[in-house]
């Protein structure tokens, strides 16, 4: 059954007001550390720069493994973010928005400065 324009409005009233409360940081925080482990495995899955699969170099041959490389060690997937640092060559921009709005979190959890990323230099990667 579609909803009625006033369930809609009713529904899009909460939303606002749970982004705006903060209650929703966490589901976002996760949503953009899924963006960011799906970039890393676009890229992953090209060719390296050598010719060579990535996944002959490091043995991760499906999403789930690399994710568990990942998950590993907790400093993994920020180590693996910021080796693209600082022109994020051979992603495509929402591959670099994605793995620069981890770094980002990261930075922002660690109360220190922020990373500087040229957004207008990303616009030109691909």
């Amino acid at each position: 059954m579609p909803l009625s324009n006033a369930e809609r409005q009713r529904r899009y009233r909460q939303r606002l007001k749970a982004r705006a409360s903060g209650a929703l940081v966490v589901e976002q925080a996760q949503m953009a550390v899924e963006r960011a482990i799906h970039a890393l495995w676009a890229y992953h899955e090209r060719p390296s720069p050598s010719g060579i699969a990535w996944s002959e170099i490091d043995g991760c041959r499906t999403l789930e493994a690399y994710r568990s490389e990942l998950e590993r060690s907790p400093a993994n997937l920020l180590q693996t973010c910021r080796a693209f640092l600082p022109d994020f060559s051979g992603l495509t921009v929402e591959e670099a928005t994605a793995i620069a709005e981890v770094i980002a979190l990261a930075d922002v959890l660690r109360l220190s400065a922020p990373t500087k990323v040229d957004f207008a230099v990303l616009a030109d990667v691909d």
